[in-house]
């Protein structure tokens, strides 16, 4: 009996990077309000939490019998934007660890952060809204 994994697993690391986008936002607005190094202890769960999705998925896709061009172009485009997403962030994590560790972490550097931050968020949605379409539209 095979047991799809991948839609309960996948939400985890979008309800994550969502999170720590949030907090990175309010931490460039109003450094004050979010604690200290919160914004690394999402986004550790976020990137460990996007191995399991993209393998899942990996494995789903493998499970997967014939489909139509149209699901196939947009299976392809979906798997795209998640490989980006996930060594994206894990190349961030390990560079916001990094910077942590060093001290570097001044105000300058949370905004250079959210710029990357939001480029992988903005990853996220379309990867999002790729697999809704792969379920919604073209019965995957």
């Amino acid at each position: 009996m095979y047991i799809e994994l991948h839609p309960a697993i996948v939400h985890f690391p979008i309800a994550l990077i969502t999170l720590a986008y949030i907090f990175q936002v309010i931490t460039v607005i109003k450094p004050s309000v979010v604690p200290i190094h919160l914004n690394l202890w999402v986004l550790i769960p976020a990137t460990l939490s996007t191995l399991p999705a993209v393998l899942s998925g990996e494995n789903a896709k493998e499970n997967l019998g014939e489909i139509c061009m149209g699901a196939r172009e947009t299976l392809e485009i979906h798997q795209l934007f998640a490989n980006i997403t996930t060594w994206s962030l894990l190349t961030l994590t390990l560079v916001w660890i990094y910077i942590t560790l060093k001290g570097y972490a001044n105000q300058k550097v949370q905004r250079l952060l959210l710029a990357f931050l939001t480029l992988i968020f903005i990853s996220v949605c379309i990867t999002g809204y790729l697999g809704g379409e792969l379920v919604h539209i073209w019965d995957v």
